[in-house]
């Protein structure tokens, strides 16, 4: 029990830091290039996780390799256009709006496993896509641009955890986090280098916002996960982590003083609703039976 509360602890206060790094990264981008941005941290966050994992370094084998690119592809354009829809959005909507992904997993696994997602998958879907129409449409009738392209992060963000689940079972997850956040720095290096200004000097506290995100958010997340997931359930870790969205607008009222309105907060709350309906009811009446047995 105590282990299981400490590991509950650990995930909850990753997630509180993700939440906080919405924030971070908004308040960053008036210095920082986007893609220069993600360059500088998930190559910092690369050589942290091969530094620690040195030894999974010479022992890739044919199926981490393939499942590494591809999850590192969905990746990089889940965190590219999210950056980009930070520049347009505040904090809080980008977190609840990213959150969403959560939601999409089921349908697009679907193409794959032909199964049905289940009719509490479909409820949690449309509520979130009624909060996120709700936080996203003006009073004039105008979608923000910023949330627009956000919601293509969520769709990426979806299919990387689609590719990640698939090929973890023929590969090992450090492997695959190590070849993903390599890519991620390596496409972000490329685009940035072709379409950004090459950035000035850095001042401490962009660097310090690129540290926290390299070692605390990517690395460090990726490592305490690891860790707790082996002694909380994964019902514990997918709740807990669903928090993101709302940490992120609790800090984004904190910290950038976004006004919270009756409705964002309607908005806000279906989008939760629908996350954590799908997170925690059963997705097909098998499951039902099973846990009532």
């Amino acid at each position: 029990m105590k282990k299981s509360l400490l590991a509950d602890g650990a995930l909850l206060l990753i997630t509180m830091g993700w939440g906080l790094n919405f924030v971070v990264m908004k308040n960053v981008f008036s210095k920082v290039t986007p893609f220069m941005y993600l360059a500088v941290r998930f190559l910092i966050a690369f050589l942290i996780l091969a530094g620690i994992f040195n030894n999974n370094l010479c022992s890739f084998s044919k199926e981490e390799l393939k499942g590494g690119c591809l999850a590192g592809l969905f990746l990089f354009l889940g965190f590219a256009t999210q950056a980009v829809g930070l520049l347009y959005t505040t904090p809080a909507k980008s977190g609840f709006i990213t959150g969403s992904s959560v939601v999409m997993v089921p349908f697009f696994a679907y193409f794959l496993t032909k199964k049905f997602p289940g009719w509490s998958q479909i409820a949690g879907a449309l509520l979130a896509f009624i909060g996120l129409a709700v936080i996203s449409i003006e009073g004039d009738f105008k979608i923000n641009r910023g949330d627009v392209i956000t919601v293509f992060c969520a769709v990426f963000f979806a299919m990387q955890i689609i590719a990640i689940e698939y090929y973890a079972k023929k590969a090992g997850s450090v492997n695959l986090a190590i070849l993903e956040t390599g890519i991620v720095g390596m496409l972000s290096l490329i685009v940035g280098a072709l379409y950004e200004p090459m950035p000035a000097k850095l001042d401490l506290h962009s660097w310090m916002a690129i540290l926290y995100a390299s070692i605390f958010c990517t690395a460090g997340a990726f490592v305490v996960q690891n860790i707790a997931q082996k002694y909380t359930t994964s019902t514990h870790a997918a709740v807990i982590m669903c928090l993101e969205s709302v940490f992120a607008g609790l800090f984004s009222f904190i910290f950038w003083h976004e006004p919270i309105t009756l409705k964002s907060l309607l908005g806000f709350a279906l989008i939760l609703s629908g996350v954590l309906i799908t997170e925690l009811l059963p997705s097909d009446l098998s499951k039902i039976t099973s846990m009532s047995g």
